[in-house]
C-alpha cells in the first residue's frame, strides 16, 4: 500500500519570548545603583584575577575593595589567612605586573555564608522485637533516672511501651 501525505502542518511558534533582563542592563537603568557598577566590575575582576593567580588560596576567599591602593581581601578563617600572608608579596607583584595599581593587601577575617544547609528528613529506624524487648528489660531494671525516661520514651514512640 502506498503512504500518503499526511496534511499535518506543524504549528508556528509565536515569537520568543522576551528574556529576562541583564543584570548589568539593571544596574544600569538607575542611576544610583548605575553608579556602583564600576566598582563592582572592579571587584569582579580584581577576584578573577586573583582566583587565576591564586587558585587553590582563593577557592573560599573574597576581594572586598581596592581603595587608594589598598587590596582588601576577606578570608574565611585564620590559618587560610595566614597562608594568604605568606604569599601577599608574590601577589601583590603579580597583581601590579598586570597592571592593577595594589600597593597594600589588607586581609581580614571574615565568617562567609555559604548559604542555609538542606533539611534531610530521616526516617525512623526500625528496632528488631529482640532489641524492643532488651530495651523493655533495661528500663525495668535501671534506677528512676534521665536514661530511664529516655528509654521508655523511645518505646512509646514505637508503640511496645
Amino acid at each position: 500500500m502506498a503512504k500518503s501525505a499526511t496534511n499535518f502542518t506543524p504549528a508556528q511558534r509565536p515569537e520568543a519570548r522576551p528574556s529576562a533582563r541583564d543584570p548589568l542592563a539593571y544596574l544600569r537603568s538607575d542611576d544610583a545603583l548605575g553608579a556602583l557598577l564600576p566598582a563592582v566590575q572592579q571587584v569582579a575582576q580584581l577576584q578573577a584575577a586573583c582566583e587565576a593567580l591564586l587558585p587553590m588560596l582563593f577557592g573560599s576567599c573574597i576581594v572586598l575593595h581596592l581603595r587608594q591602593g589598598t587590596l582588601t581581601i576577606a578570608a574565611p578563617n585564620a590559618a587560610l589567612a595566614t597562608r594568604l600572608r605568606q604569599v601577599q608579596p608574590k601577589l601583590q607583584q603579580d597583581l601590579q605586573a598586570k597592571g592593577w595599581g595594589v600597593e597594600q593587601i589588607r586581609l581580614k577575617i571574615q565568617l562567609m555564608t555559604t548559604g542555609p544547609k538542606p533539611v534531610t528528613q530521616r526516617e525512623p529506624r526500625e528496632l528488631s522485637s529482640s532489641a524492643l524487648s532488651s530495651f523493655s528489660a533495661l528500663a525495668n531494671e535501671i534506677e528512676d533516672s534521665p536514661l530511664r525516661d529516655a528509654v521508655r520514651a523511645l518505646l512509646k514512640r514505637r508503640n511496645k511501651a
